[in-house]
């Protein structure tokens, strides 16, 4: 299957990398010739210099009736004219649209019938992420379906959980009116589909499904069960990291510490309950003075893995008790600590 991908920023260049080793032939646009020629180097794919919306970058990269276009520039607008481009110049089989201003995706339509197939907004569903792994502490990883109302979760097995030891039919035992289903369990990496009588053992990862509302009755099965989280500490003021704090402020205690002076102005004025606080987060006497041993949880969300990645090593040295970071190159994970979680 063709796609074209317009934009090899980190977003476009990560789904370059997946797709490639899916075996799809990937076509990319960028205006960076250096980014380029860095995807070239390392990915089977075809580079097209020039503008993403510009209908002669998009008939270089051969787009056709069978190419699924993919249009993730960091401009909404470009985006948006790329995908009237591509559907009414080229007739492209699917458009999918990156776009991080609400107000357009609640109102597709105004951009033409049919022009923009699928709306995706990568800063949302981390921050939508990085909240349900707040709201639910000991959860590991949570999926969404049905509007919702359901929900997939992974849960690693602590050795004082109730189920732990005991088999998996058991846990109806204890949770009568709870409707769950154990979908599948990973043991020493490997993946299985359990039986009712299989034995939970400690660091088990198990992925199960059930109502929202259950989740953390559930969750405290498998684990001791989990303090709940009160102070976070936010590092990076951007899109994801504003639309978290702006998410949690009313029932958490919000620090977000951001290096650029003007870019705290305006989030002070946006956020009402959070405190926003101007330095670097790798500074040992700032996160000493704001009281790190007492945060509940470290989130490291700058567009700098290596911001990202001392910050929290930092932040847990100094006895934040759960840190979280976004990493945008592959080739970092493999430095992290077992005690860091990695979005």
């Amino acid at each position: 299957m063709k796609v074209l991908i317009l934009g090899a920023g980190r977003v476009g260049g990560s789904l370059a990398r997946a797709l490639v080793n899916n075996n799809y032939d990937v076509s990319i646009v960028d205006q960076n010739k250096n980014t380029l020629s860095s995807l070239e180097e390392k990915l089977d794919i075809m580079t097209v210099e020039g503008h993403a919306a510009h209908p002669l970058s998009i008939k270089k990269s051969g787009a056709d009736e069978s190419t699924i276009v993919i249009a993730v520039t960091s401009n909404d607008e470009v985006n948006i004219i790329a995908c009237q481009v591509a559907k009414r110049e080229f007739n492209v089989k699917k458009t999918i649209c990156r776009l991080s201003e609400g107000s357009y995706t609640d109102n597709l339509d105004i951009f033409g019938e049919n022009v923009i197939d699928m709306v995706i907004s990568p800063e949302n569903e981390v921050m939508n992420h990085l909240k349900e792994l707040i709201i639910h502490p000991g959860t590991e990883q949570i999926e969404k379906f049905a509007d919702g109302n359901v929900s997939l979760v992974c849960v690693k097995a602590k050795k004082k959980g109730k189920l732990v030891g005991r088999e998996l039919k058991e846990f109806k035992d204890d949770m009568p009116e709870t409707d769950a289903f154990v979908a599948s369990i990973y043991r020493d990496g490997k993946p299985f589909i359990p039986s009712g009588d299989t034995k939970v053992k400690a660091r088990d990862e198990i992925y199960f499904i059930s109502s929202e509302s259950n989740v953390d009755q559930i969750v405290n099965e498998f684990r001791d069960k989990e303090d709940d989280f009160s102070r976070v500490m936010i590092v990076g003021g951007g899109k994801v990291g504003f639309s978290l704090a702006k998410e949690i402020e009313n029932d958490y205690k919000i620090k977000l510490i951001d290096s650029n002076e003007k870019k705290c102005s305006d989030l002070s004025k946006k956020l009402e309950k959070s405190i926003v606080l101007h330095g670097s987060a790798t500074d040992e006497d700032l996160l000493k003075s704001e009281g790190i041993e007492n945060i509940d949880i470290f989130c490291a969300i700058t567009d700098d893995d290596e911001t990202n990645l001392m910050s929290s090593l930092l932040a847990k040295k100094m006895g934040a008790k759960k840190t979280m970071i976004i990493l945008n190159n592959p080739s970092y994970l493999g430095l992290v600590p077992g005690f860091i979680d990695i979005y």
